[in-house]
């Protein structure tokens, strides 16, 4: 019996339910090196929403390890398979490209690392043509962009590739009218699917 059929949903239920109350203590744990009290006088402490959250968090994990021990609950007596050889292959790889993910962000900064891993993953598990990928995986990117940088005014961890946004931020936060600003917004979410329909026409 291999690894993927032992692990079952009996053994699932109760794992997730340790690993969680751990998390939720960890979580309480940090969150009470801050001000967890709410007063008219102070008003909400900066420990406050993650301590009671984690608090909600561990009193469910708990009641569920309860209800396990009890054999209250359906899942507890469940000793089918908690996932298929199949769908295990999947999740590996979902796991695997995410851990990847995180890393090369550090490194490459999240927009080049966004592109690469929508490539990979849309490839692996879709059946869209690769032009669908291509548009997706550069279009997210800088709608992502758009999104935090531009309206939220919140950078996002860019690497080594930091200097390739300099001259964009120059256009950002110069002296650019407005209209003409939102027709160089309008360009760019469009620039990746006229050049992927532009090289296909040409390939063709």
């Amino acid at each position: 019996m291999s690894i993927v059929n032992k692990f079952t949903v009996r053994r699932a239920e109760i794992t997730v339910a340790v690993v969680l109350a751990l998390c939720s203590i960890a979580l309480m744990t940090k969150s009470a090196q801050n001000r967890i009290t709410w007063s008219a006088e102070e008003n909400m402490g900066a420990g406050f929403l993650p301590f009671y959250l984690s608090l909600g968090m561990l009193i469910c994990t708990v009641l569920t390890i309860v209800k396990f021990i009890l054999k209250k609950s359906p899942q507890s007596k469940d000793t089918s398979a908690f996932i298929d050889p199949e769908a295990f292959k999947f999740v590996s790889v979902t796991l695997i490209s995410l851990i990847v993910l995180v890393f090369t962000i550090g490194y490459l900064g999240i927009y080049f690392s966004l592109i690469f891993f929508l490539a990979f993953y849309l490839r692996y598990f879709s059946e869209k043509s690769i032009s669908f990928i291509t548009i997706f995986s550069l279009t997210t990117p800088i709608l992502t962009f758009l999104f935090f940088e531009w309206l939220l005014k919140i950078p996002l961890p860019q690497g080594i590739s930091e200097p390739l946004f300099y001259p964009v931020y120059d256009f950002m936060y110069g002296k650019i009218t407005m209209p003409i600003k939102m027709i160089f917004i309008v360009l760019t979410i469009f620039l990746p699917t006229a050049l992927v329909l532009l090289i296909n026409r040409f390939i063709k």
